[in-house]
């Protein structure tokens, strides 16, 4: 064979190779998008959660409250955060939230919206009875509603913060927490 040849084939090689190889690397992050687990690092979100590093992630959360349950699905983070004895005031209940919502929509790039229930367990019915629910959204979450959420103390929350992250009050949550 002469070297012309070689040459040919080689130069078709890398051309192919040019045209081919982005190709295959696009379909592989269409794959991944459409999967939701693209990992971006804009503006502080570098956590991507997925099924199989949920559980991980937000067990190292510094949290006061115990996490009860969670759940993942399409790009929908559902977290249940438990009370345990009688000794918590609304402050850190609320800051609890405010760090669970802080790390969904400032930590992650894929939580398009938190379900974030508060909730207790009764010890006579042995059953969980929910104090506080809220439906928070990215494209409605903000700075400033978070740092009102963060500094409520122990008062009863504004009903601006209460309609820009749909947060629920059960009568238990009025009763125990707020009017003793």
């Amino acid at each position: 064979m002469n070297k012309a040849w070689w040459v040919g084939a080689v130069l078709l090689l890398t051309a192919t190779s040019a045209v081919i190889l982005p190709k295959v690397a696009d379909m592989d992050s269409t794959l991944q998008q459409r999967n939701g687990a693209v990992e971006t690092f804009t503006g502080g979100h570098n956590t991507v959660l997925d099924n199989d590093n949920l559980v991980d992630v937000l067990g190292a959360l510094p949290l006061t409250l115990s996490i009860d349950s969670v759940g993942w699905e399409d790009h929908v983070l559902s977290l249940d955060l438990k009370v345990s004895g009688n000794d918590h005031e609304p402050q850190e209940l609320y800051r609890n939230m405010a760090q669970t919502i802080s790390f969904a929509f400032q930590e992650t790039s894929n939580v398009d919206q938190l379900l974030l229930r508060i909730v207790v367990m009764d010890k006579w019915l042995d059953s969980r009875r929910l104090l506080l629910a809220g439906d928070i959204r990215r494209a409605e979450w903000s700075v400033e509603l978070q740092n009102e959420l963060q500094s409520a103390g122990n008062l009863p929350i504004s009903e601006r913060l209460k309609t820009g992250f749909r947060i629920s009050e059960t009568e238990l949550w009025k009763k125990q927490f707020i009017y003793p």
